[in-house]
């Protein structure tokens, strides 16, 4: 359920006919330390990379200083903390000297085949992300919601990925036909081990823009289940190279009989298009806002929400529960708001009014 297109924009590097023969993924020691490397050229500006011991996978930030062989490996504040200082930059070879204080080894370099990734140039390619992927695992733990057992799914990542990445579903005993479908859905959040997974490709845009890797969570939890119905909500935060990061929330309503999702636009009135959020009826509208919660900081957010023209809906089993779809900046005003059945009826048109009897029969 997850998709990368709530992830943000990554500055990405432009790769011109004529870039630098450097442009690549690399392998090779520093010192006696196996290491990898990628180093990208950015236009006319410096170029940037990143690159990491095998021994840790942890990337380090590079980035060209002078123009004349001179990298600097920067910490994720940005503080320098240690120089390459480089007597061969060419398509065959990195060669030169690893300075820390008084302590120094030598470097050397010899690329490897790459394609472009999901971000395009070599930090982003499996050539170079490769190596820190399949050292997950999957922990299964017994949950209960009032009295619906279900097992919670948790990816326990690799240590160099521990403080970055959290990701959590649940599967369930299959009982009605629409089931298994949902369960295929509920699965796919879970990491394959390849560069291809979602988190994957986030942390690539950090280390294609930054040379170091963002964050990456996702939280998928069971609200409501009847024999109709079974309610997800999908947490996400994100940052992966881009201006800022994201952080969204998506109800899942699945009907549990054919295994596909509901679109509960077409409970008043039209689907929406292409599944993303849509415009409410003005009357529908006011009687959200007149359900705005009361207390002080959703407060100062209601003038702001008042003028929002998208929301998602979500459904509960006392209403429906709607969320404005709002730029980054008011993300603390994406306040669920939930509208019950009885307010709801002269809106509810004659799928709406077939669903409730599901769910109320359920």
């Amino acid at each position: 359920m997850a998709a990368l297109l709530t992830l943000g924009i990554v500055a990405q590097p432009a790769f011109a006919q004529d870039e630098p023969a450097w442009v690549s993924v690399w392998e090779g020691q520093i010192g006696t330390y196996p290491v990898r490397a990628c180093l990208e050229s950015f236009g006319d500006g410096p170029g940037r990379g990143s690159y990491y011991y095998l021994s840790a996978l942890e990337p380090i930030s590079i980035s060209e200083e002078d123009g004349e062989g001179g990298w600097v490996e920067r910490a994720p504040g940005g503080d320098a903390e240690a120089t390459w200082e480089l007597a061969e930059l060419t398509s065959n070879r990195v060669r030169g000297t690893w300075r820390q204080g008084s302590r120094s080894l030598p470097i050397d370099l010899k690329p490897v085949a790459w394609t472009e990734g999901e971000w395009g140039g070599p930090c982003s390619s499996a050539a170079f992300l490769g190596p820190r992927t399949g050292k997950g695992s999957i922990a299964s733990d017994a949950a209960e919601l009032e009295g619906w057992k279900y097992t919670r799914k948790t990816y326990r990542p690799a240590k160099f990925f521990a403080e970055d990445v959290s990701i959590e579903t649940f599967d369930f005993v299959p009982q009605r036909p629409g089931d298994k479908a949902i369960l295929e859905v509920l699965a796919a959040d879970l990491p394959r081990e390849t560069v291809e997974d979602d988190f994957m490709e986030c942390l690539a845009g950090s280390i294609a823009s930054l040379g170091i890797d963002g964050d990456y969570s996702l939280s998928v939890k069971p609200t409501l289940v009847n024999k109709a119905f079974l309610v997800a909500e999908q947490e996400s935060g994100s940052f992966c190279g881009g201006a800022h990061p994201n952080y969204y929330t998506i109800v899942h309503t699945f009907d549990r009989q054919s295994g596909e999702e509901v679109d509960l636009f077409g409970w008043i009135g039209d689907e929406r298009i292409d599944g993303e959020d849509s415009v409410i009826p003005d009357a529908l509208r006011d009687l959200v806002m007149a359900n705005w919660p009361k207390d002080e900081d959703a407060s100062e957010c209601r003038e702001y929400v008042a003028e929002a023209s998208y929301w998602s809906i979500g459904l509960a089993g006392g209403g429906l529960v709607f969320r404005p779809d709002l730029p980054h900046v008011a993300t603390p005003c994406i306040v669920p708001v939930l509208v019950e059945w009885s307010a709801l009826a002269p809106f509810l048109d004659a799928e709406g009014r077939a669903g409730l009897a599901l769910l109320r029969g359920g």
